[in-house]
C-alpha cells in the first residue's frame, strides 16, 4: 500500500544554517523512488517555505501551510485554503500592539512583514529578519484584505504575554482564528486548522487508500500524531511531545527507513 510522510520543518529536517542531518535529503528522495508521497507539514508561509525548499533543493509531492490552512502540490496547484478574515486580522495586530517587546509578524499571501518597537522588518533571502524602510508596517497591515497567519513572540523569548494574547484570542475569535503555541512562537491561523486537519484533509482529497506518517518536535505537530496512522517524534523532544507520540528517532531517516521495509 502506498505510504505519505507528513514532515514539520524547522528543527525537524533544517533549521537556519541548512539541513539538520544531510542523510536525510536522500532518504526523501528514496521514500518518493519507491513510490511513496512526502509532503512538508509547516507553520510556515508559502513564502517561507519554498524559500528552503529551493535553496536546498529539497523533494516534496506536497505543501501542507500555516499549520493545516493552505495545501499545494508540487506544481503549484493550490488544494485548500483557509484564511482570517480582514476586520479579524487587524483586531487581533491592533490587540498585539498594545504589548511592548513583543514581535508580530503577518503574511498577505505575497510577503511577511514584522513589527517591534517602532520598526518595520522583512525576511531577507536566508529567512532572517532585517530591517526595511520600504514597508511600513502600521500603514500597510490595516490595508490587507485577507490574513494567511499571523504570528507573535516576545523579544525576551518568554510566553507568559503570548499565553495572554492567546486567551484573548479564544475568547473574541474562536469562529474566526485562533493560537497555536510553536516553542515561544504563536502561531495565528484560521479556526478549524491544524496540521492534524492538514493531514485529514489532504489524505481525503488524494482518493486513494494510503497509509499516513508523521514526524514533528514541537507542541503544534501534536496535532499531527492525532490525525497520521502513526506518528513519531524525536528522542531529544519535550516530554510532553514524546507522550502524544507512537514512536521516537534521532533522525528522519530512521523512520523513513522504516517506512520502505
Amino acid at each position: 500500500m502506498k505510504k505519505i510522510l507528513f514532515c514539520d520543518m524547522d528543527g525537524t529536517i533544517i533549521d537556519l544554517d541548512g539541513l539538520l542531518y544531510p542523510p536525510d535529503k536522500e532518504k526523501v528522495e528514496k521514500l518518493h523512488q519507491a513510490g511513496h508521497l512526502f509532503a512538508f507539514n509547516t507553520g510556515r508561509n508559502y513564502e517561507e517555505a519554498l524559500r528552503s525548499t529551493n535553496k536546498l533543493d529539497l523533494y516534496y509531492d506536497y505543501l501542507v501551510l500555516n499549520n493545516g490552512a493552505h495545501i499545494v502540490d508540487r506544481n503549484d496547484q493550490e488544494l485548500f485554503k483557509r484564511v482570517i478574515s480582514k476586520q479579524a486580522g487587524i483586531d487581533i495586530i491592533e490587540h498585539c500592539l498594545k504589548y511592548d517587546d513583543m514581535w508580530i509578524y503577518f503574511y498577505d499571501g505575497k510577503k511577511t512583514l514584522g513589527y517591534l518597537r517602532g520598526q518595520t522588518y522583512i525576511y531577507d533571502e536566508v529567512g532572517r529578519s532585517i530591517v526595511t524602510n520600504e514597508h511600513d508596517f502600521i500603514k500597510e497591515y490595516p490595508n490587507v484584505e485577507e490574513f494567511d497567519i499571523i504570528a507573535i513572540n516576545q523579544d525576551n523569548q518568554q510566553i507568559d504575554e503570548v499565553l495572554k494574547i492567546q486567551k484573548y484570542i479564544d475568547e473574541h475569535y474562536a469562529d474566526e482564528a485562533h493560537g497555536t503555541l510553536n516553542m515561544h512562537y504563536l502561531d495565528i491561523t484560521p479556526s478549524g486548522c491544524t496540521k492534524g486537519t492538514g493531514i485529514s484533509n489532504l489524505v481525503s482529497l488524494l482518493n486513494e487508500d494510503v497509509v499516513s506518517y508523521a514526524i514533528g518536535d514541537s507542541y503544534n505537530d501534536i496535532s499531527m500524531f492525532e490525525h497520521a496512522d502513526h506518528g513519531y517524534t524525536f528522542n531529544r523532544a519535550d516530554e510532553l511531545i514524546k507522550k502524544h507520540s507512537d514512536k521516537q528517532v534521532d533522525y528522519l531517516s530512521e523512520l523513513i527507513d522504516e517506512m520502505l521495509k
